[in-house]
C-alpha cells in the first residue's frame, strides 16, 4: 500500500515554519509497511488543495493532509474538502461540548469562532482531537482514504496515532520490517568500510542497508520483509555487541538515555563544565526524564576569568596554553568534579566560530576532557567552520567520551 503526504500552509513555503510533520508521518507509516510515494507542500488556497486532491485521490491508498483546519478565516481546508467530496457541514453536539470543556478547563473565553470548529462534514468519519479543538476528518473515495489533521505538530501526532489505530483494524498492513541502530564517533564512509563484508551478507538476503547521517551521529537501518524479521534482528544485535565502540543504541535510545541508564544502575553521578558549548551538553542531558537521578549540574565558564574564578583553572595554565588546550580541559574536568561533587565530569573548550580562529587553532578546534574514578582523559577534535554544527558535534563527542569510559572502550 502507498501513501502521499501533503502539508498545507504558506508559512512552510516561505521558510517561516520547518515541516517536521511529514517526517513524523512518514516514519510512522513506514512502521506499518506503507510506502511513501511523494511528500508535497502547498499553499493554503482552494486552487492548490483541489489540485493536490485531483492528482492523488484515486491513485494513492492513503492521502495524509496537515494544516488549514484551525479556527481562523485563513484555515480553509475543511471547507474545500467538504465541497470536494460533495458533503455539507453540520454541528456535532458532542464535539461542541468537548470544545467548550476544553476552554473551561484552561479558563479561556469560548468564542463564536471556536464554536465553528464543531461544524464538520456530515459524511466524514470524525476523529476527536484530545490535544486541541480541531477534529480530524477521514474521507473515502474509491480506493483512497483521505485524512485531514491540524498542522500543529503536538496535535497532529496525537490524531495520527488515533487514525492509524483505526486504520490497522480495516487494512492488512505491515509487510515491511525495519530495525535501526544509532552510531556516533565515526564517519559514515569509515564505518561502511569496516562493515563491508557484513553489509554484503545482508544485501545477499535482499535486505537493504541505509546509512542516515546527521551532525554528531548516524543511523543504520535494515529494511526487509516481515518473514525476515529474525534475521534482521540478529544482525542488529550483532552491531550492538560487536561494534559497540560506535554503535551505542537502538533507534529509540538517545545517547543520554544510554549513559544515563548505566550511571543510574551503578549509582554514579555526572557533572559538566562547558565553554564553547554554552550549556548545550547540560541541556541535552536534562532533556531526559529522570536525569536528576545521576546529573548534578553544570558550570558554564565561557570567559577565561570564569574558568579561573569559578572552576579553579590555574592562571598560569591559561597563559601558557590558551583556553582551548588539553591542559585547560583537564583542569576543568578535575576541578568541576570536585566542585559539583560528581564521579564523572565532562569538560569542553573550543573555537565554535565563525571568528576567533588562528593558524595554530583554526575554527572548529575543540578539546574535550573527561574525569572519572580511573583518571582523566582529553582529546582534540577538528570539526568545521559552522558554529551551530560545531556545538552540536561537541555535545555528541563529550557524551560519547563518557559512554566509552563506561563500557571500557578507551584507555585513560
Amino acid at each position: 500500500m502507498n501513501a502521499i503526504i501533503v502539508t498545507i500552509g504558506d508559512e512552510i513555503l516561505v521558510g517561516q515554519t520547518v515541516d517536521t510533520n511529514s517526517a513524523h508521518i512518514a516514519k510512522e507509516l513506514n512502521k506499518l509497511g506503507i510506502a511513501i510515494d511523494e511528500i508535497l507542500s502547498i499553499s493554503d488556497t482552494e486552487e492548490h488543495i483541489k489540485q493536490a486532491l485531483n492528482q492523488y485521490v484515486g491513485r494513492a491508498d492513503f492521502v495524509f493532509l496537515t494544516g488549514g483546519i484551525g479556527p481562523t478565516n485563513d484555515d480553509i481546508t475543511k471547507h474545500v474538502l467538504t465541497e470536494y467530496f460533495n458533503d455539507k457541514l453540520v454541528i456535532y453536539p458532542e464535539i461542541l461540548d468537548k470544545i467548550k470543556n476544553f476552554f473551561e478547563r484552561f479558563n479561556k473565553p469560548f468564542l463564536e469562532v471556536n464554536r465553528l470548529q464543531a461544524l464538520l462534514p456530515e459524511n466524514a468519519r470524525i476523529i476527536e482531537n484530545t490535544r486541541g479543538t480541531a477534529s480530524g476528518m477521514w474521507f473515502k473515495k474509491g480506493k483512497s482514504n483521505i485524512f485531514s489533521m491540524p498542522g500543529v505538530p503536538y496535535e497532529m501526532k496525537g490524531l495520527l496515532d488515533d487514525f492509524l489505530a483505526e486504520l490497522v483494524k480495516e487494512y492488512p498492513l505491515g509487510n515491511l520490517y525495519h530495525n535501526t541502530v544509532r552510531v556516533t564517533g565515526i564517519g559514515e564512509s569509515y564505518l561502511a568500510e569496516q562493515l563491508k563484508e557484513w553489509e554484503q551478507k545482508i544485501l545477499n538476503k535482499n535486505i537493504s542497508v541505509s546509512y542516515l547521517p546527521s551532525v554528531g551521529e548516524l543511523k543504520i537501518r535494515l529494511t526487509g520483509k516481515l518473514d525476515q524479521k529474525e534475521f534482521i534482528d540478529q544482525n542488529i544485535d550483532y552491531l550492538l555487541t560487536e561494534k559497540r565502540k560506535y554503535v551505542y543504541g537502538r533507534e529509540h535510545e538517545s545517547i543520554v538515555r544510554v549513559i544515563g541508564d548505566i550511571l543510574i544502575e551503578r549509582n554514579l553521578t555526572l557533572g559538566t563544565v562547558e565553554s564553547c558549548t554554552g550549556g548545550s551538553i547540560a541541556k541535552q542531558i536534562v532533556s531526559m526524564s529522570g536525569s536528576s537521578e545521576f546529573y548534578n549540574g553544570s558550570i558554564v565558564s565561557y570567559t577565561n576569568e570564569l574558568k579561573a574564578n569559578l572552576v579553579g583553572v590555574k592562571q598560569e595554565t591559561l597563559d601558557a596554553n590558551g583556553a582551548v588546550s588539553e591542559q585547560v580541559v583537564r583542569e576543568m574536568a578535575i576541578n568541576g568534579a570536585k566542585i559539583l561533587g560528581t564521579d564523572y565530569c565532562i569538560s569542553v573548550s573550543g573555537i565554535a566560530g565563525p571568528s576567533g580562529g588562528s593558524d595554530a587553532k583554526p575554527v572548529g578546534t575543540v578539546w574535550i576532557g573527561l574525569t572519572c574514578p580511573e583518571g582523566t582523559y582529553a582529546k582534540k577534535f577538528s570539526f568545521g567552520y559552522n558554529r551551530k554544527r560545531n556545538i552540536q558535534a561537541s555535545v555528541y563527542a563529550g557524551l560519547n567520551f563518557l559512554r566509552l569510559s563506561l563500557i571500557e572502550e578507551i584507555n585513560l
